[in-house]
């Protein structure tokens, strides 16, 4: 059996020039000792290097696509003779579903508009594209290069549905409909985009197939399939998940795509660009490095959550990588490990669990896998919870169907198309004693049974509508939907119409508890999580906090620090690993202020965990302080003076 070697590197560097047609000196001042020299500053375990990008041009001699007019010296060649020297594994950056000169030399493999207009960059997956050029210049590269992997790049999220003739006719073909949808809300649409997402699976199939044909150990990755953008069952046969998360707020996307990546038991990675600016790609200003404190902040989601991490850093177009860069990367890599040891392949010990269901996603998402503000709710309630310091993972439907008996806590928000099976799963989960937490104003019209619910009157859309909240009020964007309770169920909270709790209560029932066996379903009836992710409102935090609170869950780890902690639990065979993540910054960051320069630190952190008898050894990770702790009863006391951005304490 082939091993997977991405099982085994915890930290590598992605190099990319997307080569095109204006290029002049590609490679031109790379020489095997520069490489050298550069790699052992910073010595990371794989490398991604240039091989073809999104222009379509490679950036080496190909006999078989379209070999960039600037390629000078064979980069190439000279990565993979390196790399092998030093037993570095070598990855290709390869732009998939993305390639314009392809669609130049071929307009036939243009993706169609429903118009029929050609798409200049992105091409049909039921064209030519896969069998004249994908594959047999991936093959090309296996044998002359013997490459150790493919992270295909532009993929999923560059997919869209394609109405030319061929994707239109194989439609009518799998499901016998001739009326061929163009938009959302004609019959067939839900249908039509479910046959361009198997049209993109078939395709990832067929090159992922012909690599490993070639050559097993060579390991095949499309960036971001399976992660949030795409919450089906794997059945690709790629070996490892990956994606590169957004050039600002790195540490948003990597928190929620982090813990979906750890869900779907698959090793994995998650890449954070190196540098950064403000606005859109193409605007002022241009694009500049990231500090070491904002890069370790962003890549310790990731490795507080086990996965391995990548840095993206550019190349010279000559090939010439920058000193300094070099300097601040070895910097970081140095960061990362010593924290490697403690918290690389771990798994959850976590007691929260939050939903992503595909059927809910692809009805709101932009097509075919990109995020609109389908994910909202799921990042609200995330934040939520982390702000409160609930270790939490995010579980798609396949995984919450084997794993729900795992958690204490399960959270549904505004979720909507719940499956039986996962309607039957959460009541059998609150009748073994979890709770249940569900959102949204169509609860009791779509599983009212669950939510023990039924409507009265009308969802409510004005913006008067707000939360009682210790005293106070929060305001709250609609629809609420004021439901009547069943036998059974209790009302936790009524609808206030101003900002007063004692003079503007209308009785009207929007969030109600059921009692299930030895747990509960708790149903907040309008869009709570989506308000927290657009607002982070303090008050809204609380209100929320407040109801699990009212759960009464034995929580196993228990933090006093601010809502800026970040508490992620895991466990390492017999050791319990909990990482503290410093998600604050010391700038008033905003749309026009993106890097992190400064991180005050958090101070007087008490952990409280619950066991039956005293640890053998309490140490924290890194080592360069002592951890104060006590044991009395069931309760391990830890109090730790300073968290600077990420420290694992490993209990054995």
């Amino acid at each position: 059996m082939t091993t997977n070697w991405h099982e085994h590197v915890f930290f590598g560097i992605h190099y990319d020039l997307h080569a095109n047609a204006d290029d002049t000196e590609l490679g031109r001042e790379l020489t095997a000792g520069h490489l050298r020299q550069r790699l052992l500053r910073v010595r990371p375990d794989w490398i991604q290097a240039d091989c073809k990008g999104h222009p379509g041009y490679t950036s080496w001699p190909t006999a078989v696509g379209s070999t960039s007019p600037g390629v000078v010296k064979d980069a190439l060649r000279i990565h993979r003779d390196v790399t092998a020297e030093l037993g570095i594994k070598l990855g290709m950056h390869y732009s998939g579903v993305w390639d314009s000169r392809a669609i130049e030399l071929h307009p036939d493999w243009a993706r169609r508009d429903q118009a029929g207009q050609p798409d200049p960059n992105m091409t049909c997956r039921l064209s030519g594209y896969d069998a004249e050029l994908m594959i047999p210049q991936m093959l090309e590269i296996v044998e002359k290069y013997d490459v150790d992997g493919f992270w295909v790049d532009g993929e999923n999220w560059a997919s869209k549905p394609c109405w030319c003739d061929r994707c239109r006719a194989e439609f009518t073909r799998r499901t016998g409909s001739t009326a061929i949808p163009t938009a959302a809300g004609q019959p067939d649409w839900d249908a039509w985009l479910a046959f361009h997402r198997d049209l993109f699976v078939e395709h990832v199939t067929r090159y992922a197939d012909a690599i490993h044909a070639r050559k097993p150990a060579c390991l095949v990755c499309s960036n971001w399939m399976y992660t949030v953008r795409q919450p089906d069952p794997i059945t690709a046969p790629v070996d490892y998940l990956s994606g590169d998360y957004d050039w600002a707020w790195g540490a948003n996307r990597a928190a929620v795509e982090g813990r979906v990546l750890d869900g779907r038991g698959k090793t994995w990675d998650l890449m954070a660009w190196g540098f950064t600016k403000t606005g859109t790609m193409g605007a002022n200003p241009p694009w500049v490095m990231k500090t070491a404190t904002h890069l370790c902040q962003e890549l310790a989601e990731v490795i507080a959550l086990g996965g391995a991490v990548m840095i993206y850093n550019t190349p010279q177009r000559t090939g010439w990588l920058t000193d300094w860069h070099q300097d601040l990367l070895a910097e970081v890599a140095g960061w990362c490990r010593a924290r490697q040891d403690a918290c690389f392949g771990t798994q959850s010990a976590s007691q929260a669990a939050i939903l992503h269901l595909a059927d809910h996603y692809y009805s709101c998402n932009q097509p075919l896998f990109n995020y609109k503000e389908a994910i909202q709710p799921v990042e609200g309630a995330l934040h939520a919870l982390l702000e409160t310091h609930r270790s939490t993972d995010i579980l798609t439907e396949d995984a919450a169907l084997r794993r729900l008996g795992d958690y204490a806590l399960v959270v549904v928000p505004e979720q909507t198309r719940l499956s039986p099976a996962i309607i039957a799963a959460l009541e059998a989960f609150a009748q073994a004693g979890g709770h249940v937490l569900l959102s949204g104003a169509r609860l009791a019209a779509e599983c009212p049974a669950l939510a023990g619910v039924a409507p009265d009157g009308e969802p409510i859309t004005s913006p008067s509508t707000y939360l009682p909240a210790d005293n106070r009020a929060v305001p709250v964007s609609g629809p609420w939907q004021p439901v009547r309770p069943l036998p059974g169920t209790e009302v936790l909270a009524h609808r206030l119409s101003q900002q007063e709790p004692g003079k503007d209560t209308t009785g009207q029932a929007i969030v109600t508890r059921r009692r299930v066996g030895g747990g509960s379903v708790t149903a907040i009836h309008g869009p709570i999580f989506r308000d927290y992710f657009l607002g982070h409102y303090p008050l809204l935090r609380q209100f929320i906090g407040g109801l699990i609170e009212r759960l009464g869950i034995p929580w196993e780890v228990t933090v006093e620090a601010p809502p800026r902690l970040e508490l992620i639990v895991r466990r390492k065979e017999d050791a319990l690993v909990i990482n503290l993540v410093n998600r604050g910054a010391g700038e008033a960051l905003s749309p026009n202020r993106v890097i992190v320069e400064e991180l005050p630190p958090v101070d007087d952190v008490v952990l409280r965990i619950r066991r039956d008898s005293a640890p053998r050894a309490v140490s924290l990770m890194p080592g360069e302080a002592s951890v104060d702790w006590e044991f009395s009863r069931d309760t391990l006391t830890i109090r730790v003076k300073r968290i600077e951005i990420h420290s694992a304490i490993v209990i054995e």
